[in-house]
């Protein structure tokens, strides 16, 4: 699945649509996004990759894609502040189909802290409503970075295994996932940011997408990782890179469905896909 994280942000409009065709010309067709990308602190760009992609498929209006969008933080600041009232969903929701009609294909709650006193339950129990009448008009829902799952749960059982959740597992990490799972242990699971940014075996680049997120990766953990890559570890086609590494590893892994990736030229895009192709050839 393509991500947008990052158009707008180390990723402009000519590049981020030299993204979207190849990665449609090579077989792929779901794209990951959410209302208020880039998350890069700078309120003019709020929303830019929603608009970028509203632009290419007015501009192709015969494409057939599938699209996730992921709703309700008001900023891109990375603040926790969020509308996720059942009247801004819902208004959400008809103006995001309205744009992209049958491409819309998952709508997914995007933050949600709450949970904290008892007030919280009925407001959550109103968001889970709304998604609710989502799932039943025939559009998929999602879930992404909420603080107490089991509120979620409680609200609507029936939708255990309806919900699509995406989680940020890695070679570092799988809590995300593991605290989802008690709750809804058979709904699909896509994971992201799974090779930590963009981690790579040299320095980064200034421009680099773990440069411009300011993530700090342990120097043991490069080293330990790095040193992994050459072991028998038993993958096929074995990995030489840490991206591959890190595609292995979600491709093999049976909680996931599938993962994110977030290439912000079209050289990485090529590899990955290349490389995936690969895993997928050798399962078949």
């Amino acid at each position: 699945m393509l991500g947008t994280a990052l158009w707008g942000w180390g990723v402009n409009r000519n590049d981020a649509y030299e993204l979207l065709e190849n990665f449609f010309e090579n077989g792929g067709a779901s794209i990951d996004t959410a209302t208020n990308y880039p998350i890069n602190k700078c309120n003019q760009d709020f929303g830019t990759a929603i608009k970028w992609l509203e632009d290419w498929k007015a501009s192709n209006p015969n494409s057939k894609f599938s699209l996730i969008i992921k709703i309700g933080s008001i900023d891109n600041m990375g603040s926790a502040e969020i509308d996720l009232s059942a009247k801004n969903i819902i208004a959400t929701k008809n103006r995001l189909r309205d744009k992209f009609e049958d491409s819309l294909s998952c709508i997914s709650i995007h933050w949600d802290n709450r949970g904290g006193d008892m007030n919280d339950s009925c407001l959550i129990d109103e968001t889970v409503e709304a998604m609710s009448k989502i799932e039943a008009s025939g559009i998929a829902i999602g879930i992404s970075g909420i603080k107490f799952p089991e509120l979620y749960y409680k609200s609507n059982p029936a939708l255990a295994d309806k919900w699509m959740i995406q989680v940020k597992e890695n070679f570092s990490t799988c809590l995300a996932r593991d605290t989802y799972q008690d709750f809804f242990p058979r709904a699909k699971y896509l994971a992201y940011g799974i090779n930590l940014g963009g981690l790579k075996t040299e320095s980064p680049e200034s421009d680099s997408s773990i440069e411009l997120r300011k993530i700090s990766i342990p120097l043991s953990l490069i080293e330990k990782i790095s040193n992994y890559i050459n072991l028998d570890h038993g993958f096929d086609p074995r990995p030489a890179t840490l991206n591959e590494l890190a595609l292995a590893i979600s491709h093999n892994n049976p909680s996931l469905s599938g993962a994110i990736i977030g290439p912000r030229n079209k050289k990485q895009l090529m590899n990955t896909l290349d490389y995936w192709g690969r895993l997928e050839q050798h399962v078949n």
